[in-house]
């Protein structure tokens, strides 16, 4: 699939499976969805602590999940329950479900372009092993997402909505360049809404 590495294939399908808590977020009361959330970071957590004190189930879910984990991921937690947790702080943190749906999508697909395109024809690099490709594919992503959700929300008029669309793409391609501590899936989700609503103040 246009030359894309298998493994990171694998681990970004996976990681676009975070639109099912996007449809949750969309469609279910905010409460339930913070309590679902709880319930998933708690049972992950357990998961990893499992996995992190018993080989054999170590092993057990490197097959189930195979070529989902880095290899930094292998005998140390991996991304998912940061993931869980950002999107849970930016549900809790900001009100408007626009402003969080832009950054959940951001994350699934942006994330997804900025790796598969970075690793497979990221020849400019940045640091941290980013890419000038990565980012603008990156940046791409979450331009596509943002005109969809900005434009069609009916809450921005065109001029603002395509303005709020360009700014996210912008942020959310610079978030992805920095080699956040903790795990940038963390970070993505809330700051992408932080700083959206931020900038809402002023329209």
């Amino acid at each position: 699939m246009l030359g894309f590495p298998k493994d990171e294939i694998k681990r970004k399908t996976f990681h676009i499976l975070s639109l099912i808590y996007v449809i949750a977020f969309w469609f279910l009361p905010r409460n339930v969805v913070l309590i679902g959330f709880l319930i998933a970071i708690v049972i992950v957590l357990i998961g990893e602590f499992v996995r992190a004190k018993n080989e054999k189930f170590n092993v057990f879910i490197l097959k189930v999940l195979g070529g989902v984990h880095r290899a930094t991921e292998v005998h140390k937690i991996s991304g998912l329950p940061w993931t869980l947790s950002g999107a849970f702080l930016t549900i809790l943190l900001f009100p408007n479900k626009i402003f969080v749906l832009a950054s959940f999508l951001y994350l699934s697909f942006g994330d997804a372009c900025a790796a598969l395109f970075g690793k497979t024809y990221g020849k400019h690099k940045i640091y941290a092993g980013k890419s000038l490709e990565g980012t603008f594919a990156c940046f791409c992503a979450c331009l596509i997402v943002g005109l969809v959700i900005f434009l069609s929300s009916g809450q921005f008029t065109f001029t603002n909505g395509f303005l709020f669309a360009i700014v996210g793409a912008l942020i959310a391609a610079f978030i992805e360049t920095i080699p956040w501590p903790l795990n940038d899936n963390f970070w993505m989700q809330i700051i992408n809404a932080g700083i959206l609503t931020y900038i809402s103040r002023f329209f």
